[in-house]
């Protein structure tokens, strides 16, 4: 009996077996009674391309290797790795005012490797129409003065030439803006004469908060969290985009235990922070209690201390001491007591 396992590179990824009696991707188990042939069909990863078009103008994307034609059909996939490079026509009337996305930016051509799957926008506007386009990891809106433009929903407008138009950038409450590029630049207010097609993007970036981790008690022990960046030990602070779901996990050294969590947490059991704003987390950390007990053996009789306190046998014989303490015990015997006749000043016994 023969198991065959088949592992892909990766570019590509195993859609299956053929003959000896194999189908589907589990491994293969074959018993040879006669000379057997098995394929392992193995495919290229499949990444898809997605185009958009935005803008009060109408115009096509084309792709080479042939597959978008974007008017009519805007998504291909293609294998892993591929080069693309699409090309934007405007239609009469109609400036292409550029890319977004993918990487690409300018008005020539746009060339993606596809490694993950990608959407690239195209924006085209009728001549002396305004367009805004958003970009960043945050949420934001764009409005006008005059009236014509709320981007998020209408994020384009035709003027007439020689309008001068206001644009005001408005973030989410997790959000940031951090600045214009196009016809205007920098985090200011964005002024732009309309006498040509023209493009406006405004950039809004998630907030980030800080995720603080303290350790207390006497004990020791190490808090980590889930996505990576906090290893307290080392690292007890760390810096995450809004909304972010943080998992802390504490793990007690030896002799240590895990007495649980206050702040942001609560409980021993597990932490999840989600990131809205700065928030701080302690762990608490106490060392393990050890019994140690005397006992007293022979015909004689004493007392045992220790250093630290605890024990005092006699009366005490078994104290509790914390993981690692060192005690040091002294046995300190009873004085033998004299015997009557040699007692000094007993008085002499008559002869008999």
């Amino acid at each position: 009996m023969v198991t065959v396992i088949a592992t892909a590179d990766a570019s590509s990824t195993f859609s299956g077996w053929s003959g000896g009696g194999c189908t589907g991707t589990a491994p293969c188990v074959v018993t040879l009674t006669a000379d057997t042939t098995v394929t392992a069909t193995f495919v290229p990863i499949q990444r898809t391309l997605t185009v958009t078009t935005a803008g009060g103008g109408m115009g096509t994307v084309t792709s080479a290797p042939a597959g978008i034609d974007c008017g009519t059909d805007c998504t291909e996939a293609y294998a892993d790795g591929t080069t693309v490079v699409l090309t934007a026509s405007p239609g009469a009337g109609v400036t292409f005012l550029g890319w977004t996305g993918g990487g690409c930016t300018g008005t020539g051509t746009c060339s993606v490797t596809l490694t993950s799957d990608l959407t690239v926008q195209a924006s085209f506007a009728s001549n002396n129409s305004l367009v805004v386009t958003t970009a960043g990891t945050g949420t934001g809106t764009v409005t006008s003065s005059p009236a014509g433009i709320n981007c998020g929903s209408d994020c384009s407008e035709a003027y007439a030439p020689g309008t001068v138009v206001a644009l005001t950038a408005t973030a989410a409450s997790d959000s940031t803006f951090a600045g214009w590029s196009g016809a205007c630049t920098g985090t200011g207010a964005c002024s732009v004469t309309v006498n040509a097609a023209t493009m406006v993007t405004a950039t809004f970036t998630l907030n980030t908060y800080t995720l603080t981790v303290t350790r207390a008690g006497n004990g020791t022990g190490t808090v980590t969290s889930s996505p990576a960046g906090i290893n307290c030990g080392s690292t007890c602070s760390r810096s995450y985009t809004s909304g972010t779901a943080v998992a802390l996990s504490a793990t007690a050294a030896t002799g240590s235990s895990f007495a649980g969590w206050s702040g942001a947490c609560t409980g021993t059991g597990a932490c999840l922070v989600t990131m809205t704003q700065a928030r701080s987390v302690t762990a608490t950390f106490t060392l393990v209690p050890y019994t140690l007990t005397v006992t007293k053996a022979g015909t004689g009789t004493g007392t045992v201390t220790s250093s630290p306190s605890g024990i005092s046998c006699g009366g005490t014989c078994a104290a509790s001491f914390n993981y690692g303490t060192s005690v040091t015990l002294t046995a300190t015997p009873r004085p033998a007591t004299p015997s009557r006749a040699g007692r000094a000043g007993a008085p002499a016994r008559a002869p008999a």
